[in-house]
């Protein structure tokens, strides 16, 4: 059986590439795509709403955080934060396209102490079962039309919450850890094979319960529940927990000056990009070179905010490696050029 699944059945691990490597929560400008009701003012409006709420969740990397009662005053007044929208319409079907300023969203969110995400998109192994079904041809027409519901609107997912879908090759060695670790539990098979392919983060979502039989809506479970849920819940629970561990409050009410030491400069090429990127963290006001040895480049950073919040941001860019350091008036960092 596992050789049939073989021959008709290899997923290539594919990603869907979002934007890029670059930092979502940094974007001089962001793009949202939404569907209206129609092309009058109130429409708009509502429209713009809608793209500022979805923007708030990409940004603040958390569902919970974009219905914060602080962001109020945000929701009220969109248009304040858009340079431009473009209309189209197709099959008479309204789309909008808000265009929102970069710089404006970020001093709101500094202002009233909302975290920014700080990190490119993260990458979730998705593993579906209907979906090897649906290979082998084993699949009925209701459950065929389930488990393709369920993978648009994981794609969907994904594209909202600015993830990376991966997807297990289902190889020989996949399907013998399916074969032996699925009848014990999922989580135990899904543990195994993301060691594979060096991820730490999960999502299995199921056509079927325990007795066989085919759900209305999917079901979902992931690394961080076990318990199941559907696939918004599942989903969108993984994802603020991941981007929580990425995300900094700028709080430009409180300046701190720390001294910084970086290692594995090795040429004057190197000492430029580690410079500019010292100054380009967000919450770096001023920077100034201290002095150059064999052993490390020495700065001193002006910052908003407190010492950690420069080690919490320093430890997101993967340009640095934390060191240990036996003083503790400085801080000390490898520079490893990605």
């Amino acid at each position: 059986m596992i050789k049939k699944f073989i021959l008709i059945y290899i997923l290539l691990l594919s990603y869907s590439l979002i934007e890029g490597n670059e930092v979502y929560g940094l974007k001089d400008n962001y793009e949202i795509n939404i569907q209206l009701n129609g092309s009058d003012k109130v429409s708009i409006e509502e429209g713009m709403r809608e793209a500022l709420k979805e923007l708030m969740i990409r940004v603040t990397g958390s569902t919970e955080v974009s219905t914060s009662g602080k962001l109020n005053k945000l929701y009220k007044n969109p248009e304040q934060y858009i340079n431009q929208y473009k209309l189209s319409s197709s099959n008479d079907v309204i789309n909008a396209k808000f265009f929102f300023e970069g710089a404006r969203i970020r001093n709101f969110l500094s202002e009233n102490k909302l975290p920014l995400w700080l990190s490119s998109e993260s990458t979730v192994m998705v593993y579906i079962p209907c979906e090897l079904k649906s290979s082998a041809h084993l699949l009925d027409i209701t459950e065929e039309e389930l488990c393709n519901f369920l993978k648009e609107n994981l794609s969907s997912l994904s594209e909202k919450r600015v993830v990376e879908l991966a997807y297990p090759i289902l190889d020989f060695r996949d399907l013998n850890y399916l074969d032996s670790l699925s009848s014990v539990s999922y989580p135990f098979f899904m543990n195994k094979i993301i060691k594979r392919y060096s991820l730490d983060s999960w999502v299995v979502c199921f056509t079927r319960n325990d007795f066989g039989v085919i759900l209305e809506k999917a079901e979902c479970i992931s690394s961080v529940s076990n318990s199941v849920n559907s696939l918004d819940k599942t989903f969108n629970n993984l994802v603020d927990r991941i981007n929580s561990n990425s995300s900094l409050v700028v709080n430009k009410t409180v300046k701190t000056n720390s001294k910084v030491s970086i290692e594995g400069v090795v040429d004057y090429l190197t000492l430029e990009k580690v410079t500019n990127e010292l100054r380009s963290q967000i919450i770096v006001i001023d920077l100034n070179l201290e002095g150059l040895n064999r052993a490390s480049i020495d700065y001193e950073l002006s910052t908003y905010g407190t010492v950690e919040d420069l080690e919490n941001l320093l430890d997101i860019n993967s340009n640095f490696v934390r060191l240990k350091n036996p003083s503790e008036n400085r801080l000390v960092y490898k520079y490893i050029e990605i």
